[in-house]
Parts: C-alpha cells; sequence; structure tokens
C-alpha cells in the first residue's frame, strides 16, 4: 500500500511539473538562461579550478602529508585522520559542494574509509568565502561588517559540529614516529614516476563530470522554485525557497521590510544548512559511496541553528 502511494505521488508530481513546463514555457526560458549564466560566470570558475588541483594533490599523496603534520591535532579535536585536514582547508578555501569532491577522490585512493568520509562530510561544510563577502555583505546587504560576521558564525558553527560529533564513528589512529620523513620521500617518488599530464587529464574529465552534474541539480531546483511561486513576497515562502536553494532565498530576504537582525540570523541558517540543490549535488558525488545521508541532514541542521546563535550573540 504504501509503495503504490509513493508511485502515485512521485507519478502525480511529475504530471504536474509537465503541465506547469507547457503553462510557464516564458518564464522558465528565463530560468534556464539565468541558470547559464550563473553556472558560467560563477560556479564553473570558483569550482573547476580548484577541482583539477585537488584531483592532481591526492593522486600526488599530498593529504598524507597533510595528514601526518596534522595528525595529533584532528586526532585531538575531532578523533579523525589527519588527513581531514586536507578536506578541512580546500573545502574552506573553495566552498560546497567541494568537500565531497575532495573526500570522493580520499575514498578512491583508499586513504580514509566510509565512516571516516560521514564524519568528516558533516563538519567540512564551508560556504564560498568570497560568495559570504562579496555577494551576501557588499551585494545583498552593502555591508562588509556584515560579510565578516556572517562567515565568522560560519566557520565557528562548522569547528563546533565536529567537536560535538567527535564520538560519532570513533576510531584509534596509530602516529607513526618519522611518517613526514617517509610522506615526503613517497611524494618525490611520485613527482618521478608518474606521468603528471596522464594525472592533470584525468583530473578535467572528472571534475567536468562533476560540474555539469552540479550544473542540471542547480538548474532542477531554480525551476522547481519557480513553479512553486516566482517571486516569494512573505517570510514563509522566503523560508521555504532558502531550504530548497540558499542563494535565492538570501536574496529574496535581504530585500524584505523585517528587522536586520532578524535577516541576519535567517541568512546564517541559510549558509550553514545550503539548502537541499547543494545536498542533492553532494549525495550526487558520492551516489557510488556508501556514505549516510541522515547524520549529514542532521549536522546540516545543528550547523544552521548554531550559526543562527552565534550571530543573534555577535548582534
Amino acid at each position: 500500500m504504501k509503495k503504490k502511494l509513493y508511485s502515485s505521488l512521485v507519478l502525480l508530481t511529475i504530471a504536474i511539473l509537465i503541465i506547469n513546463i507547457f503553462i510557464k514555457s516564458s518564464s522558465l526560458t528565463e530560468i534556464i538562461t539565468f541558470s547559464c549564466n550563473l553556472f558560467i560566470k560563477n560556479i564553473f570558475p570558483s569550482l573547476f579550478p580548484m577541482f583539477i588541483i585537488s584531483s592532481v594533490l591526492v593522486e600526488l599523496g599530498i593529504p598524507n602529508i597533510l595528514g601526518s603534520f596534522f595528525q595529533g591535532i584532528t586526532s585531538k579535536l575531532f578523533k579523525t585522520k589527519g588527513s581531514a585536514s586536507f578536506v578541512f582547508f580546500m573545502s574552506m578555501i573553495t566552498g560546497f559542494p567541494s568537500s565531497a569532491k575532495y573526500i570522493s577522490d580520499l575514498l578512491d585512493k583508499r586513504i580514509i574509509n566510509e565512516q571516516d568520509a560521514e564524519k568528516i562530510l558533516m563538519f567540512t561544510f564551508f560556504s564560498n568565502p568570497l560568495f559570504i563577502l562579496n555577494t551576501v555583505g557588499n551585494i545583498f546587504y552593502k555591508s562588509t561588517k556584515i560579510g565578516i560576521i556572517l562567515i565568522t558564525a560560519h566557520i565557528t558553527g562548522n569547528i563546533i559540529i565536529g567537536l560535538i560529533f567527535r564520538n560519532y564513528n570513533k576510531q584509534k589512529y596509530i602516529i607513526k614516529e618519522n611518517k613526514k620523513i617517509d610522506e615526503l620521500k613517497k611524494l618525490n617518488n611520485k613527482i618521478n614516476s608518474e606521468n603528471i599530464f596522464k594525472i592533470f587529464f584525468k583530473s578535467i574529465n572528472s571534475s567536468l563530470e562533476i560540474l555539469t552534474s552540479i550544473f542540471g541539480i542547480v538548474t532542477f531546483f531554480l525551476i522547481l522554485i519557480n513553479l512553486i511561486f516566482k517571486n516569494p513576497h512573505n517570510l514563509y515562502q522566503v523560508l521555504i525557497t532558502g531550504i530548497l536553494e540558499m542563494t535565492t532565498g538570501l536574496k529574496y530576504l535581504s530585500i524584505m521590510n523585517i528587522n536586520l537582525k532578524i535577516k541576519l540570523v535567517i541568512s546564517g541558517f541559510f549558509l550553514s544548512f545550503g539548502g537541499l540543490s547543494v545536498h542533492s549535488q553532494i549525495m550526487n558525488i558520492l551516489e557510488k559511496k556508501k556514505v549516510k545521508y541522515l547524520p549529514f541532514l542532521i549536522a546540516r541542521i545543528m550547523h544552521g541553528i548554531i550559526s543562527s546563535i552565534i550571530i543573534y550573540i555577535i548582534l
């Protein structure tokens, strides 16, 4: 009975979407054009170079080198492998959904296991710092100070999530003597023995494949929001929009005629929750890996709440 009901709901949703696509064909053309511009001007330039660089670094064994330097810190703070530091720092620079890409690469190289991946994914969920400072701070709110407050709460929230879930999937890691020297020797051997051009072109292909799927998911969610309500005008609609697609929700929230403190507290939640669009991108990247979505979802809700509380305290 439940399966039949689920199938009926899926078919009904698809039918409604198809009907709306024909009814709102002109507005959908505008949405797809906007999505293309967003992808070409923002998403692709920020993610593509970093995806290639990270893939090359993973192939050369840089996560193991970083891990040898940060193992003491990561094992004490978050009870994870030192290679978690690679995902943490790279994701902080690039922004989501890059953490999933880096974790996927580490899984492929068996540098980490599925339990490590699940845990690391929970506290390496960073929005692009330039997006927060420039787009949200300077463009949406016309204030660099606001951008700094939002990014401070966002990063601090991630660290707190890591500390809260430090005993989740806890494993013991042995810190080996002279590991740093051993890893540096391996790096030297890799550079001399591997075909760098082969690694580079392989990285390009894998990065383009992921970026294509990201573009498709972003476009789908923008279309979905347009079908539900074209221009969100009240707080209820803006909240739904932000939960579905973060950037659109932040944009409409910034122009609402409500108290600035309320706007910033909700903005902090949107940035740290990330939106179901980003969640879909991350789970799509990790589709073939045995990484559960529910712990990640719980971490994102908690991250959103924690960031909002930090912003409230700062204000």
